[in-house]
């Protein structure tokens, strides 16, 4: 064990002589290449280097146009037919209430600029829908309740947080 001991600070030692030695310089100094001057594109492709100041017979340039100005607008163009509705939805708006609100409880208005309808009252139910604000509900229930039972235009019955209702359009 002193042996392996021994054996390894000499190796340690050994190498530290040999870098202490050679490390004092910069081997990669020489190395190095020298920096080239710096070419245009033109020069690479073998055109003349550029100069600062332009042949005397050469013609003005035209003026820069903004990128806008010559790009045309784009116009998504989808193949095939035009889209008309079903017909068994023809004539309907997708917005159009699906039932009257008021008829079995109090309007009630969303406060909360998105608030999840659940399937039971408490957040481990999972989501029905995603109310935004100022969305009118149906209160089924209680209104006052921490959970309140509601009905929405589309005729979805779920559950929220009475927190985020109001009886008063925000």
């Amino acid at each position: 064990m002193i042996r392996l001991g021994l054996l390894m600070l000499a190796t340690l030692l050994g190498l530290f002589l040999v870098l202490q030695s050679l490390g004092s310089e910069n081997l990669r100094a020489e190395r190095r290449p020298e920096p080239a001057p710096a070419a245009s594109a033109a020069q690479d492709a073998g055109g003349a280097p550029l100069t600062d100041s332009p042949p005397e017979d050469s013609q003005p340039t035209a003026p820069v146009v903004q990128a806008e100005a010559q790009t045309p607008e784009k116009t998504i163009d989808y193949p095939g037919p035009e889209l008309e509705p079903s017909p068994e939805y023809a004539g309907q708006t997708p917005d159009e209430p699906v039932v009257e609100l008021g008829e079995d409880g109090q309007i009630m208005y969303v406060t909360a600029s998105r608030l999840n309808m659940r399937s039971g009252p408490g957040t481990q139910n999972s989501v029905l829908d995603s109310l935004t604000r100022g969305t009118r509900v149906e209160a089924l229930g209680p209104p006052e309740g921490d959970w309140v039972q509601i009905r929405t235009a589309q005729g979805v019955v779920g559950y929220t947080s009475g927190e985020f209702l109001s009886a008063e359009a925000p």
